[in-house]
């Protein structure tokens, strides 16, 4: 493996990926496009996801230099960024997950949407296909349009984004920073960062088979139990993220507004990982009256279901089944939130 040189590089990152990952790897090693510098890069799987990699990369005499590598420790999505960025200094970085598979052409559009904006640009998206566990693809998912969108706006209402289409610039890094230990969803922060700097466009393409069922997608089938550490885990995340993004607005100079219009959102996720973490009343009841900006109604509901939650998530879970028949029976496609 040579030393990185290139200006542009793609970074597929992957755990526990083993039995998906080959055909991930091999569609990286097949973009059409300047010789890039390619790290596949393994967050310290306890499968043989690892060795999969090497076995795609052995032999392979294509135009781009090709480097497999892994963390010896889970590290975390941040982290494991924050790592390759570090270890790898190109000027455009194009993401992918280990299980996701990106066109031919992919790389290419993206690197050329970038020239064309005379490299200004720090971060560019483009839709996606739905594509099965078993490889099946399915409909064209639309992501929101970034062009033309302010990072106050993104504040308010933040757009729909899918982080395995991103492509992103080290300008970013270098301007706000690693992202925090916690960090597990990077997606929505990079867009951020952005909107903060030099903007962000949307390709109005799809140049990705997004797959069903991915380790940081949420599961089809979960017991009670499983569906709360995976709610807790989520409320964490959420935490993490927005204290991030108050970091970032900060350095953007955006602190006041952030303050604004996002300090309410970051106490009732505060709230809401704390009340999930418990299951005792008295407990449960002390954490509610440290939150006296989280309007009373929404935190009484939530309490009840956290302290029932096996019962409304039973309920919950049969609601969401009645509404989507219903659309069924009316030939309505169910939305993806049922």
């Amino acid at each position: 493996m040579a030393a990185f040189q290139r200006r542009v590089a793609f970074l597929m990152l992957t755990y526990n990926q083993a039995a998906l990952v080959r055909e991930s790897a091999e569609a990286v090693l097949a973009q059409q496009c300047e010789p890039l510098d390619v790290i596949f890069s393994d967050d310290g799987s306890s499968d043989n996801t690892f060795e999969v990699l090497q076995s795609v990369v052995r032999g392979y005499t294509g135009p781009h230099n090709v480097c497999v590598r892994r963390n010896q420790n889970n590290l975390g999505i941040g982290e494991h960024v924050n790592k390759l960025i570090a270890l790898c200094p190109a000027d455009f970085y194009i993401a992918s997950a280990g299980d996701d598979i990106s066109m031919p052409d992919r790389a290419k559009a993206l690197i050329q949407a970038w020239d064309d904006s005379g490299q200004k640009i720090d971060l560019i998206s483009s839709h996606c296909i739905q594509m099965s566990f078993d490889g099946r693809p399915g409909d064209v998912i639309k992501t929101d349009i970034l062009d033309g969108l302010r990072a106050i706006e993104w504040m308010t209402r933040r757009p729909y984004v899918v982080g395995a289409t991103h492509a992103f610039t080290r300008r970013l890094h270098l301007k706000f920073g690693p992202f925090a230990r916690d960090i597990v969803g990077e997606d929505q922060i990079m867009v951020f960062r952005a909107l903060c700097s030099g903007g962000a466009i949307t390709l109005d393409r799809a140049y990705v088979y997004y797959r069903d069922g991915g380790v940081s997608r949420k599961p089809e089938r979960m017991s009670s139990a499983q569906h709360r550490s995976w709610s807790l885990k989520r409320a964490r995340s959420e935490v993490a993220e927005m204290i991030q993004v108050m970091k970032d607005a900060r350095v953007a100079g955006l602190d006041v507004e952030a303050r604004r219009i996002l300090s309410g959102k970051l106490e009732s996720a505060h709230f809401l990982s704390e009340i999930l973490a418990e299951c005792r009343l008295i407990p449960m009841w002390r954490i509610a009256r440290r939150f006296p900006g989280v309007p009373l109604l929404w935190r009484c509901k939530k309490a009840l279901s956290v302290r029932f939650y096996a019962q409304y998530h039973t309920i919950d879970r049969f609601n969401r089944m009645r509404k989507a028949w219903v659309l069924e029976m009316r030939g309505l496609k169910p939305p993806e939130s049922i």
